[in-house]
This record gives C-alpha cells, sequence and structure tokens, in this order.
C-alpha cells in the first residue's frame, strides 16, 4: 500500500489563497497569523447505510461519531475548501463519472500533510491500483462496506497516523542546542556533521538555525549565504530542487546551510511550512545536525520541535546546570526520541563544577563528555579547521557522540582509529 503521508504536496501554481498567504516570524504570533488547529478526522458518505457502517466501526477511534457527515463528493468539497483539512479525510467517489478528476480536484482542496481515505462504486483492480499508488490516496475501498474492510484498513490509518508520522521514510535530524552562549554548541555540531559524512560517508546536511549571529560557516571557512533564508521566506516553494540550489558544498556528501542576515531580519518560521522543509530535508539526506544556538528563537523551537533527536550542550558552570532543567521541559514532536541526548562540553575546565556533582542534580548521567581542550579546538575554530581531524580526545570524543546517536560503529573499536580522510573539507 501506500506510504507516502503527505500525498497532496502542491506546487505554487496549484496553492491557494490561504497558502499563498506570508508565514509569520514568531512561534506564538498574533491570533491572525496563527496556524489554524487541525483535527483528526472528518468524513463524508453519499448514502446512510455507508454512513451507520462507518460510525459503529470507528466509534471510540474518532473524538465523536457526528465526524462523519452524509454529503455527496462535491458537497465535501465545498466543506473542505472553509475549513482547516483535518489529518485524515475520508471521501466517498459515487455517483461521480470521472472519479480521477474528482480526486484531483480534491487535491487542489485539502492542506498540505493530509491522509486520504476513499470509498466508491468501482471495484476494479486497476482502479485501486491507479488511486493508491499514482494519486495518492492512502487506502481505497469499494461499496458495499463491511465492518470487516473498516476495521482491517481504515482503523489503523485513523488511530496509528502518530506512528506512522514517526516512520517517515528518509534521513534523521538531530538538532543540537545549547543550555547557555559560548558552550561550543556549533563546534561540536560542525565537527560531528562532517565526521558522519565523511567517515561513516552518509549524506549530511549541516545546517544553521541562527541565521543573525551563528558561526557555522565562520568555523567552515565557508562565505555565508542566503540559502537558508530563501527557504523560510518561501516554504510553500520548498521542492528537491529548491533544496539543491541552496545548500554549499563541502565534499562528495557533506553539504551546509549557513547564512548571516542582518539583525533587522526574523526568519519567518510558519510552523506547516518548516515542518515540510525538515521532511524535504530528510527525503534527500541521510542526517540533517541542526545548531540552534542557545537563544531559543522561533525558529530554533520549531527546529528543535521537529528533530528526530535533539542533543542539549552544557558546560560546568551553574547556569548551564539551571538552564538544562528547562530545556528538559521543551515540548518535543511525535517522532521525536524520548528524551534529548545530554553532553557535558569543557569538562575539567578551571573552576567549573564536578562532573559527579551536575549528574546528581540532575538526576541522569551524561551521554557524551568533551574534555576542556582550548588550545586543540581554539585553534581550529578560529581559522576554518576541523578539530576531529587530529586524533586525541577530542575526536574520541565525537566518535562517542555518534555512536550513543546509533551512527557508526561503538568507541574502542578498530574504526575510531583510522586518520581520516576530509577530501574537500577544511
Amino acid at each position: 500500500m501506500q506510504d507516502d503521508p503527505n500525498p497532496f504536496l502542491r506546487s505554487l501554481s496549484q496553492m491557494d489563497a490561504r497558502q499563498a498567504e506570508p508565514y509569520g516570524n514568531s512561534l506564538s504570533p498574533l491570533p491572525h497569523a496563527q496556524a489554524p488547529k487541525r483535527e483528526k478526522f472528518i468524513g463524508f458518505t453519499r448514502d446512510e447505510a455507508s454512513m451507520n457502517k462507518l460510525r459503529e466501526a470507528l466509534a471510540g477511534h474518532i473524538p465523536n461519531d457526528n465526524l462523519v457527515h452524509l454529503a455527496d463528493f462535491r458537497q465535501a468539497l465545498a466543506i473542505l475548501a472553509e475549513m482547516p483539512t483535518p489529518e485524515v479525510v475520508l471521501v466517498d467517489l459515487s455517483g461521480e463519472e470521472q472519479p480521477i478528476n474528482a480526486l484531483m480536484d480534491l487535491s487542489d482542496t485539502v492542506d498540505a500533510g493530509t491522509v486520504v481515505l476513499a470509498i466508491g462504486e468501482v471495484q476494479n483492480v486497476n482502479f485501486y491500483r491507479l488511486v493508491v499508488k499514482s494519486l495518492g490516496i492512502k487506502e481505497y475501498i469499494p461499496k458495499p462496506l463491511t465492518t470487516d474492510a473498516v476495521l482491517k484498513h481504515f482503523l489503523p490509518v485513523v488511530d496509528n497516523l502518530a506512528q506512522e508520522q514517526i516512520g517517515l521514510r528518509g534521513g534523521r535530524m538531530i538538532a543540537l542546542c545549547g543550555a547557555r552562549g559560548g558552550v561550543g554548541t556549533s563546534c561540536i555540531a560542525v565537527n560531528l556533521g562532517a565526521y558522519i559524512a565523511t567517515e561513516l560517508h552518509r549524506h549530511t546536511l549541516l545546517l544553521d538555525g541562527e541565521v543573525n549571529t551563528g558561526t557555522l560557516a565562520l568555523d567552515l571557512n565557508l562565505p555565508s549565504s542566503r540559502g537558508l533564508p530563501a527557504v523560510l521566506e518561501a516554504p510553500q516553494r520548498v521542492d528537491q530542487l529548491l533544496i539543491e540550489r541552496c545548500v554549499q558544498d563541502m565534499g562528495e556528501r557533506l553539504h551546509v546551510m549557513a547564512g548571516m542576515e542582518g539583525l533587522a531580519w526574523e526568519p519567518p518560521c510558519h510552523p506547516e511550512g518548516l515542518a515540510n522543509f525538515v521532511q524535504t530535508i530528510r527525503e534527500r539526506y541521510n542526517f540533517m545536525v541542526a545548531d540552534t544556538g542557545a537563544r531559543l528563537t522561533p525558529l530554533a523551537r520549531q527546529l528543535l520541535f521537529n528533530a528526530q533527536q535533539r542533543v542539549i550542550v552544557m558546560d560546568p558552570t551553574l547556569i548551564s546546570l539551571r538552564n538544562v532543567e528547562k530545556l528538559f521541559t521543551l515540548t518535543g514532536g511525535s517522532g521525536q526520541a524520548q528524551r534529548p541526548l545530554l553532553v557535558l562540553n569543557k569538562a575539567g575546565a578551571q573552576g567549573g563544577l564536578a562532573r559527579h556533582f551536575m549528574e546528581d542534580k540532575l538526576g541522569i548521567q551524561f551521554d557524551a563528555v568533551i574534555p576542556d581542550l582550548p588550545r586543540l579546538v581554539g585553534g581550529h575554530s578560529g581559522f576554518g579547521t576541523l578539530a576531529v581531524r587530529q586524533r586525541g580526545p577530542f575526536r574520541q570524543s565525537i566518535i562517542t557522540l555518534a555512536a550513543v546517536l546509533g551512527i557508526g560503529t561503538q568507541p574502542g573499536t578498530a574504526r575510531a582509529t583510522v586518520q581520516p580522510s576530509y577530501a574537500g573539507v577544511s
């Protein structure tokens, strides 16, 4: 069956007026700019017998039974055009002389990310294959409906939509967040991304979420670009071609999005637009390593929400200790790991807190510990080179972090001691 959970993503020319409106630039915009709440399910059927069968089978699995309505296909289109499209929509193609054309009309009405179920009078196998494989319908059941058919084919979609979204095909996004400014989040992000791309041979995108003051491009000795701002300003246009034009190449498998906008420019970050951007990236890359900084801007919050794994970076200071407890309370998306990973950077720094003291206060152990190496790390970060290229404790810590993230091999294996080859990477 069709696995694509976003079957009705449309091109700019097909966007309706609602999607063509400018996106807001705040995580908590004014009421007129807020993304409308989407219900979980709505269904439409042409006849009472099918309506009763659907209500009976789906009872207790949707907010209330009256979310299955008596309406033909054209009436359903008119209703959907006037509301935020729910996550799952069920339509009845009965009575439509050209059901394929009807589904094309539906694609112009529903919002991006909607899962569509369909029922109808056509019982032809070729028709089923066409609508499911080519037109993006999640599942189709011919009439007359039976309780067993609804329970077998429709109920899992309604019940397990969140679980299906967790398992979306594509790569994994790792978002690194600093407990405070200056803890070394950018340094860890750039070295981790370079290690994954160059030594583990996985296609990787490095993204700098701090578009006004970020240092990722500086760390890589790259000129800043308007790749990420261009994507954020027109999220309805995001596709693989646009992504390809907006990234900078740092090698065969390492690409970068890092800009340096003026302080007056605020990145627009409409939640649905950014989610579409992240999913498009995941379809192209094995890993996306995002540096979200420590200021928790609206863009940073959205990147942290949409990531499959969050990593909190802290140093051995009281302010980091305090802020980490707050960062653990940030809400994550449905596809996110249960707990963020916690990295202690600059461990053993003069005047810093003891590791065991911090672990006792937090009630958890650090997932990775990076020692304080000011000469090594500072000598590379300030000159556009990578500290992970040099054998030693810093490199070993990056390998450990990758292993904790489930990438590559466990530390201590033969691969961890192999001298890296960073062709095309400074």
